[in-house]
């Protein structure tokens, strides 16, 4: 139920009823013979009518007695109609879901450099836990209530409540102080919708974006996106290498679910850092930070696997290793990577 729009009806007809009974007391009894009403005479008997206070000193003709019955069943259905909504508005916990999104709002607007999820369902839970489990900051955005009820009583998280596709509601998000954007909306014109409106308000945002259709993901791309992921169709990928690959699986998911924080990530080598134009032998990463570098991706998005030592490293390009939190903040030093 919108009860916002339920309390300003019945505010409305209570201020018709109180003009209604003001004017009326006026007309009916402009002609009574103990002399007309004043203003102020038909404002107080329509007052004390409505709030069936009850009154003694004022006589009024039959004519306005007949109204008066009229007026003071009016007021008493529409305290009623008020009584119910205000009743059912607190009962249901819509005071407090309002000071809970309010106290959200808040949050929000003290984030930056941090990430959006628009949509927490089936795939942008799964994207929250590893938002979670990395320990950035991000705001989530999802439509239905309930869901984000349920989502916060075994989460803690910021989020907003509302439609993703609103640019009103991604800018409340922070979008032009953020570093990216996952869309994970159920259809893929919201998600194209959201990919368009997110690289407008912000051409310098990372996104990505999840993909129904399989004609989706050029149409995403061209849009803006900068990933596009079919679920169904990393699903199928994953079930054919449990039967091909079973050990290579377990592998990347004790990766994933190691408790000390071990996981696939990467780190951008920033101008003037102190590997910058450097080779990977002469950087030392290894005896510097335990790592092992696996590959490294340059400006053109090509990977290079396995590196040999005398690999010359440039501003740009990405080191990819397999690192706990630790290690990599030690990475992030040698790189300059603030992420």
């Amino acid at each position: 139920m919108n009860y916002q729009r339920q309390i300003i009806i019945a505010l409305a007809m209570l201020m018709g009823l109180l003009v209604t009974g003001t004017v009326g007391y006026l007309l009916l009894e402009q002609d009574n013979p103990e002399g007309g009403w004043h203003l102020l005479d038909a404002i107080y008997m329509t007052v004390i009518t409505l709030t069936t206070a009850g009154h003694e000193d004022l006589e009024m003709s039959d004519n306005g007695r007949i109204f008066t019955i009229l007026l003071l069943v009016g007021g008493i259905g529409v305290f009623t109609y008020s009584i119910t909504i205000a009743t059912a508005f607190l009962i249901e916990g819509q005071l407090q879901s309002f000071f809970r999104q309010q106290k959200m709002i808040r949050t929000v607007d003290k984030l930056s450099n941090h990430y959006i999820i628009c949509g927490l369902g089936d795939t942008g839970v799964h994207v929250l836990d590893e938002m979670l489990k990395a320990g950035v900051d991000f705001v989530g955005i999802e439509s239905e209530e309930e869901r984000l009820i349920h989502l916060s009583d075994t989460r803690d998280f910021p989020y907003l409540h509302g439609d993703a596709t609103d640019d009103e509601l991604l800018t409340r998000a922070g979008i032009e102080r953020a570093h990216g954007l996952v869309t994970c909306l159920s259809r893929d014109q919201d998600n194209l919708f959201v990919v368009i409106s997110a690289r407008k308000l912000n051409p310098h945002l990372r996104i990505a974006s999840k993909a129904v259709e399989d004609n989706s993901p050029g149409k995403l791309m061209t849009a803006g996106a900068d990933e596009v992921v079919l679920p169904d169709h990393i699903g199928g990928l994953r079930l054919a290498s449990g039967i091909l690959q079973p050990q290579l699986v377990g592998f990347l998911e004790n990766i994933t679910q190691n408790q000390d924080g071990a996981q696939f990530t990467e780190s951008v080598i920033q101008k003037d850092a102190p590997v910058d134009g450097i080779s990977l032998k002469t950087a030392s990463i290894r005896e510097q930070t335990g790592l092992v570098v696996i590959a490294i991706r340059d400006n053109g998005g090509t990977f290079l696997y396995n590196p040999p030592g005398d690999k010359k490293m440039e501003a740009g390009d990405a080191l990819l290793v397999i690192a706990n939190r630790k290690q990599l903040q030690t990475l992030h030093k040698l790189t300059g990577d603030s992420s």
